[in-house]
């Protein structure tokens, strides 16, 4: 037989504590209607402000990468003379020159830094508006849209921080070509100390040019023997054996 348990009538009388402070809330609430209101209004305000922020956050990134993919597509579509005629007739987008193609890369990657510069996407516009015009042979503009990129790369997206030694070794060779060999070989040597490997070949040759040219010969040789023993039978192999061979006839390095 289960054993009786007496409760108090002291205790039957005491207050439930949840359904007393739900009292006080409401007594609160009754007393204090317009402030509650005022609260509640605000929150959902702050809600829905927070929410429209964060749209138009997403909604100006998507424009910009849009924009950024634009001019990703006018650089990789093809010039007409590397299209077949059957292409062409079946109205394959294509550029008659890289000239034409390199300017209307340009107006596109030039939008986005307009409007969106101080985006991750307008970030990335500048270090390729540097590629475009250094492939025009326009080493001035070059050099000026990789100043602004390395600039502008702390504030930034971090994603872009990828492209800091690639911007390093596009101002070498804008310097190079534009015969400023002094900071040629300080950009050079840049990206050599980054000891990021897919750009260390091209560094290393690119030094080796700047000390034929400056008739540092001899420290000239000694970076051609290491790219072809760091890089033997590659394209920078062969290279090196082109420059060591001027080098043994007294040419200059060409630009």
């Amino acid at each position: 037989m289960a054993k009786k348990i007496k409760v108090s009538r002291k205790k039957i009388k005491q207050k439930d504590e949840f359904i007393t402070f739900t009292d006080q809330v409401i007594d609160w609430f009754n007393k204090n209607r317009n402030l509650a209101y005022g609260i509640i209004v605000g929150a959902v305000l702050a809600l829905a402000l927070l929410s429209f922020v964060n749209y138009m956050v997403r909604s100006r990134r998507a424009q910009a990468d849009r924009l950024l993919v634009e001019a990703f597509s006018i650089l990789n579509t093809p010039l007409a003379s590397e299209l077949t005629q059957a292409s062409i007739l079946q109205g394959a987008k294509n550029y008659s020159t890289q000239e034409e193609r390199a300017d209307e890369a340009i107006k596109k990657l030039s939008e986005v830094i307009k409007r969106f510069g101080r985006s991750g996407a307008g970030l990335e516009a500048r270090f390729h508006l540097g590629e475009v015009y250094l492939s025009k042979r326009d080493y001035a503009k070059s050099l000026e849209a990789y100043q602004e990129f390395l600039k502008h790369l702390g504030a930034g997206s971090s994603s872009a921080a990828i492209l800091e030694v690639p911007a390093y070794l596009g101002m070498a060779k804008a310097y190079y070509s534009s015969g400023d060999l002094k900071n040629a070989q300080i950009y050079f040597q840049k990206v050599l100390d980054s000891k990021q490997d897919a750009y260390l070949a091209e560094a290393t040759l690119g030094l080796a040019r700047v000390l034929i040219n400056t008739g540092k010969n001899d420290e000239a040789k000694e970076k051609l023997e290491m790219l072809s023993k760091n890089y033997p039978g590659s394209i920078y192999d062969q290279l090196a054996k082109i420059e060591m061979s001027k080098l043994s006839s007294g040419e200059k390095s060409e630009k």
